[in-house]
């Protein structure tokens, strides 16, 4: 081998592509979209509202995760992550919680698996990146906490529950347990609104019921709440990556420069559109059965019904869930115009109901599933040239 042939290649192509990169950041760029900039704008008081009232920044999550990409897309890695930085600083100084430092590993290892899924190719491959790294950004953020705070888990949520009773969605959270629950015939009657000690009496009992969760389903959350919010914002990744351009993206013509604004964030591989995204049949057998079996094992030989239901989520329930979305894709692009805006904005809602409503994820992962058996896309494009 000639080292300095070699050598001299390697010269020459880099600066090939140095002047194609050179020519591609002078291509005119479109203007800015009103959305985007609604988008930053948004997305400072979405960061104050969750260093504010952590309680309810759980419903935010979807928003900022998101938004975090959007600059990240325009203006490259560096202005996101200090967003994340200084909302994880000012938060904690102001208005220390244990939520936020939950919160704030999420968002720093989810915005970082998601944009590492937006540098590699397999699709399905970077779907579990991104929901697994966000996954491991929620135990990081409970590993800090139980650190922090020298309990265990369940003692923490506990001690959070009466400390923070206050706080009105806590305290709606707890009304609304203490009302629904049958208390034991030791414990008299139930208080009543208007009686004194009620408030005592609902933080007493959400109290239990918020450390037996943490205490065994923290794992349970973790997988819940982190794959889902990473992988929305993988599919919201793909989207963006698709309707706008970079220099930095591979294979970037000038045509595509034209018609997006400019962005910094590059992609290295070109993006598949979600509607084409489909799980292929080896998942029933590589990943679902024996997730099934391990958890009909733990169900039946041990007690570990918290880690039963862990291993279900994990392998049998979300992976459908996004099948369901990549479905839904599929059928919202056969719509035209105004019924295609319609049948999007459906999905999305499906999708935010899927991380809050547990029966709406069941279904969309029942309907997942029989995409993934039956392979619905294709009798439906068989139906259609009938």
């Amino acid at each position: 081998m000639d080292i300095k042939a070699l050598y001299r290649n390697t010269l020459r192509r880099a600066k090939r592509d140095e002047t194609d990169a050179e020519s591609a950041r002078r291509v005119p760029q479109k203007p800015f979209s009103p959305f985007e900039f609604a988008a930053y704008f948004a997305l400072l008081p979405l960061l104050i509202a969750a260093g504010a009232m952590p309680s309810a920044a759980l419903f935010l999550m979807p928003v900022i995760l998101p938004a975090l990409y959007v600059l990240f897309r325009r203006f490259g890695a560096c202005l996101p992550f200090s967003c994340v930085m200084f909302y994880g600083l000012f938060a904690l100084l102001f208005n220390y919680d244990v939520l936020t430092v939950v919160y704030f590993c999420f968002l720093i290892f989810a915005l970082a698996g998601v944009i590492l899924s937006s540098e590699i190719k397999p699709y399905l491959a970077c779907m579990a990146v991104a929901a697994i790294v966000a996954v491991i950004g929620v135990a990081a953020g409970f590993g800090v906490v139980r650190l922090a705070e020298g309990r265990p888990l369940g003692d923490v949520a506990a001690n959070y529950v009466k400390a923070e009773i206050d706080d009105p969605f806590i305290n709606y959270l707890a009304r609304d347990y203490y009302d629904s629950i049958k208390l034991p015939e030791a414990a008299g009657e139930k208080l009543k609104p208007t009686d004194d000690g009620y408030t005592a009496a609902c933080a007493e009992y959400f109290s239990e019921y918020a450390h037996d969760e943490f205490e065994g389903y923290a794992a349970y959350m973790c997988v819940h709440y982190g794959a889902v919010f990473g992988a929305l914002a993988y599919f919201i990744a793909v989207i963006l990556n698709r309707h706008t351009a970079s220099p930095y993206d591979c294979k970037a013509t000038e045509n595509e420069l034209n018609r997006s604004s400019r962005c910094m964030g590059g992609v290295l591989r070109e993006p598949t559109p979600l509607s084409d995204m489909r799980f292929p049949r080896a998942y029933l057998w590589a990943v679902l059965l024996p997730g099934f079996v391990a958890s009909v094992c733990l169900d039946l030989f041990g007690d570990f019904d918290a880690l039963s239901a862990t291993v279900m989520h994990a392998f049998v329930t979300v992976p459908p869930a996004f099948a369901f979305v990549t479905l839904a894709a599929f059928f919202c692009s056969l719509f035209k115009g105004k019924a295609r805006v319609a049948a999007y904005c459906v999905t999305a809602v499906l999708c935010v109901a899927m991380v809050y409503v547990p029966l709406v994820l069941f279904v969309c992962s029942v309907l997942g599933l029989c995409d993934i058996i039956l392979n619905l896309r294709f009798w439906t494009k068989f139906l259609q040239e009938d």
